[in-house]
């Protein structure tokens, strides 16, 4: 199995008081999948902004391609990596 994961560019905007975003990094971590994590309230919160438009989180990238809302982000996640 692990010679079938590929390599991931992914980077999860999180905080630590999110509740999704726990939820998210829950699923991310049973996937096995690689990931950046990125505190948007200490450092990252305009980049939030930047890629979603919104101050909420989580907020997952692959790649160029930027996810938003928790329940979303772990249906692509398992549509893709499960």
């Amino acid at each position: 199995m692990e010679a079938m994961r590929e390599k991931t560019d992914v980077r999860l905007y999180t905080g630590s008081y999110c509740p999704y975003c726990r939820r998210v990094k829950k699923e991310l971590d049973r996937l096995e999948l690689d990931y950046e994590s990125v505190n948007a309230d200490e450092d990252g919160r305009q980049e939030v902004i930047r890629l979603s438009g919104q101050r909420a989180i989580p907020i997952l990238t692959i790649g160029d391609e930027v996810l938003v809302d928790s329940s979303n982000i772990i249906r692509e996640l398992r549509k893709r990596y499960s």
